[in-house]
Protein backbone atom coordinates (compact mmCIF):
# COMPACT_ATOMS: atom_id res chain seq x y z
CA UNK A 1 0.00 0.00 0.00
CA UNK A 2 1.45 3.25 -1.10
CA UNK A 3 0.59 6.50 0.53
CA UNK A 4 0.68 9.45 -1.75
CA UNK A 5 1.11 12.88 -0.19
CA UNK A 6 1.01 15.95 -2.25
CA UNK A 7 2.93 19.14 -1.43
CA UNK A 8 -0.33 20.69 -0.27
CA UNK A 9 -0.93 17.89 2.26
CA UNK A 10 2.64 18.12 3.63
CA UNK A 11 2.28 21.88 4.04
CA UNK A 12 -1.00 21.50 6.00
CA UNK A 13 0.53 18.83 8.27
CA UNK A 14 3.52 21.10 9.03
CA UNK A 15 1.24 24.05 9.85
CA UNK A 16 -0.85 21.88 12.22
CA UNK A 17 2.34 20.55 13.86
CA UNK A 18 3.73 24.11 14.40
CA UNK A 19 0.43 25.37 15.86
CA UNK A 20 0.24 22.36 18.19
CA UNK A 21 3.83 22.94 19.39
CA UNK A 22 3.21 26.65 20.03
CA UNK A 23 -0.02 25.90 21.93
CA UNK A 24 1.71 23.27 24.08
CA UNK A 25 4.59 25.68 24.91
CA UNK A 26 2.17 28.48 25.81
CA UNK A 27 0.13 26.25 28.15
CA UNK A 28 3.28 24.77 29.72
CA UNK A 29 4.84 28.22 30.32
CA UNK A 30 1.66 29.61 31.95
CA UNK A 31 1.35 26.60 34.24
CA UNK A 32 4.98 27.06 35.36
CA UNK A 33 4.43 30.77 36.09
CA UNK A 34 1.26 30.09 38.04
CA UNK A 35 2.82 27.27 40.03
CA UNK A 36 5.61 29.47 41.46
CA UNK A 37 4.80 30.52 45.00
CA UNK A 38 4.61 34.26 45.63
CA UNK A 39 5.85 34.97 49.12
CA UNK A 40 4.58 37.84 51.23
CA UNK A 41 7.17 40.44 52.23
CA UNK A 42 8.19 40.18 55.85
CA UNK A 43 7.08 43.48 57.48
CA UNK A 44 10.31 43.58 59.51
CA UNK A 45 12.34 43.68 56.26
CA UNK A 46 10.13 46.12 54.37
CA UNK A 47 12.00 49.27 53.35
CA UNK A 48 15.46 47.68 53.81
CA UNK A 49 17.93 47.23 50.98
CA UNK A 50 21.28 45.45 51.29
CA UNK A 51 24.19 46.53 49.10
CA UNK A 52 23.21 49.96 47.76
CA UNK A 53 24.91 51.61 44.77
CA UNK A 54 23.40 54.95 43.66
CA UNK A 55 24.84 57.08 40.86
CA UNK A 56 23.57 60.45 39.70
CA UNK A 57 24.87 62.75 36.98
CA UNK A 58 24.27 66.43 37.70
CA UNK A 59 23.54 68.99 34.94
CA UNK A 60 26.74 70.88 35.86
CA UNK A 61 28.88 67.85 34.98
CA UNK A 62 29.32 66.54 38.52
CA UNK A 63 28.77 62.88 39.23
CA UNK A 64 27.62 61.73 42.67
CA UNK A 65 28.06 58.08 43.64
CA UNK A 66 26.84 56.62 46.95
CA UNK A 67 27.67 53.08 48.09
CA UNK A 68 26.31 51.70 51.38
CA UNK A 69 26.11 48.33 53.13
CA UNK A 70 22.44 48.80 54.09
CA UNK A 71 19.68 51.31 53.36
CA UNK A 72 16.52 51.65 55.46
CA UNK A 73 13.73 53.88 54.17
CA UNK A 74 10.86 55.31 56.22
CA UNK A 75 8.25 56.53 53.72
CA UNK A 76 5.91 58.08 56.32
CA UNK A 77 8.56 60.34 57.85
CA UNK A 78 10.42 60.67 54.52
CA UNK A 79 13.93 59.82 55.61
CA UNK A 80 16.58 57.31 54.58
CA UNK A 81 19.21 55.75 56.86
CA UNK A 82 22.44 54.48 55.27
CA UNK A 83 24.87 52.23 57.13
CA UNK A 84 28.57 52.60 56.21
CA UNK A 85 27.97 55.00 53.31
CA UNK A 86 30.79 56.04 50.99
CA UNK A 87 29.99 59.07 48.84
CA UNK A 88 32.13 60.18 45.91
CA UNK A 89 31.62 63.57 44.27
CA UNK A 90 33.42 63.62 40.94
CA UNK A 91 33.92 67.04 39.35
CA UNK A 92 36.24 67.30 36.32
CA UNK A 93 38.32 64.25 37.37
CA UNK A 94 38.60 65.70 40.88
CA UNK A 95 37.24 63.14 43.39
CA UNK A 96 36.05 64.10 46.87
CA UNK A 97 35.31 61.07 49.04
CA UNK A 98 33.05 61.23 52.12
CA UNK A 99 32.77 58.31 54.56
CA UNK A 100 30.95 57.77 57.86
CA UNK A 101 29.39 54.97 59.89
CA UNK A 102 25.83 56.30 59.43
CA UNK A 103 24.20 58.66 56.97
CA UNK A 104 20.69 60.10 57.08
CA UNK A 105 18.77 61.83 54.31
CA UNK A 106 16.01 63.80 56.07
CA UNK A 107 13.45 66.62 55.82
CA UNK A 108 11.67 65.41 52.68
CA UNK A 109 15.04 64.33 51.22
CA UNK A 110 16.47 67.88 51.16
CA UNK A 111 18.94 67.66 54.10
CA UNK A 112 21.55 65.14 55.14
CA UNK A 113 23.34 64.19 58.34
CA UNK A 114 26.50 62.09 58.59
CA UNK A 115 27.14 60.56 61.97
CA UNK A 116 29.94 58.72 63.76
CA UNK A 117 33.47 58.90 62.33
CA UNK A 118 32.97 61.32 59.41
CA UNK A 119 35.91 61.70 56.99
CA UNK A 120 36.11 63.91 53.91
CA UNK A 121 39.17 63.82 51.72
CA UNK A 122 40.35 64.90 48.29
CA UNK A 123 43.76 63.56 47.28
CA UNK A 124 44.25 65.98 44.39
CA UNK A 125 43.62 69.04 46.62
CA UNK A 126 45.49 67.42 49.54
CA UNK A 127 42.46 68.04 51.77
CA UNK A 128 41.25 65.91 54.70
CA UNK A 129 38.59 66.61 57.33
CA UNK A 130 37.70 64.47 60.36
CA UNK A 131 34.80 64.98 62.77
CA UNK A 132 32.09 62.97 64.56
CA UNK A 133 29.02 64.40 62.79
CA UNK A 134 28.24 66.69 59.87
CA UNK A 135 24.88 68.07 58.67
CA UNK A 136 23.97 69.99 55.55
CA UNK A 137 21.69 70.89 52.65
CA UNK A 138 21.83 69.20 49.25
CA UNK A 139 20.80 72.19 47.12
CA UNK A 140 23.20 74.82 48.54
CA UNK A 141 26.10 72.60 49.62
CA UNK A 142 26.18 74.25 53.06
CA UNK A 143 27.46 71.98 55.86
CA UNK A 144 28.04 72.45 59.58
CA UNK A 145 29.04 70.60 62.73
CA UNK A 146 29.17 71.42 66.42
CA UNK A 147 31.65 68.60 67.05
CA UNK A 148 35.43 69.08 67.22
CA UNK A 149 37.07 69.02 63.78
CA UNK A 150 40.51 68.32 62.38
CA UNK A 151 41.37 69.63 58.92
CA UNK A 152 44.53 69.11 56.90
CA UNK A 153 45.09 71.21 53.77
CA UNK A 154 48.42 70.62 52.07
CA UNK A 155 51.01 71.39 54.80
CA UNK A 156 48.56 73.11 57.20
CA UNK A 157 46.58 71.54 60.03
CA UNK A 158 43.58 73.23 61.64
CA UNK A 159 41.75 72.07 64.77
CA UNK A 160 38.59 73.67 66.11
CA UNK A 161 35.51 73.06 68.22
CA UNK A 162 32.99 73.46 65.35
CA UNK A 163 32.82 74.16 61.63
CA UNK A 164 30.76 75.77 58.87
CA UNK A 165 31.28 75.08 55.15
CA UNK A 166 29.55 77.03 52.39
CA UNK A 167 29.05 76.10 48.74
CA UNK A 168 30.39 72.53 48.96
CA UNK A 169 33.52 73.57 50.87
CA UNK A 170 34.62 76.63 48.86
CA UNK A 171 34.34 78.68 52.06
CA UNK A 172 35.39 77.08 55.38
CA UNK A 173 34.98 78.72 58.79
CA UNK A 174 36.28 77.06 61.97
CA UNK A 175 34.74 78.18 65.27
CA UNK A 176 35.87 77.99 68.87
CA UNK A 177 39.48 77.75 69.90
CA UNK A 178 40.94 77.15 66.46
CA UNK A 179 44.56 76.03 66.28
CA UNK A 180 46.58 76.38 63.08
CA UNK A 181 49.81 74.44 62.57
CA UNK A 182 51.93 74.87 59.43
CA UNK A 183 54.62 72.32 58.67
CA UNK A 184 57.37 74.51 57.16
CA UNK A 185 59.69 71.54 56.74
CA UNK A 186 57.24 69.88 54.32
CA UNK A 187 57.07 73.13 52.34
CA UNK A 188 60.89 73.35 52.03
CA UNK A 189 61.22 69.74 50.81
CA UNK A 190 59.40 70.66 47.62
Amino acid sequence: MKLKLSAKSIFIILIILIITTLTFNYINRNSQLNSQKIQDIDPSKEGKTVGVNIEQNQPNGEKIKIIADLMEENKEEKFIKLINPITEIIKKNNVTKITSNYGYIINNYSKFKLDNNVNIYNIKKKFALKTEELSGMFDTGDMYTNSPVKIKIRNSKIQGSSLSLKNYGEYIKVFGKAKLTIDWYENKKK
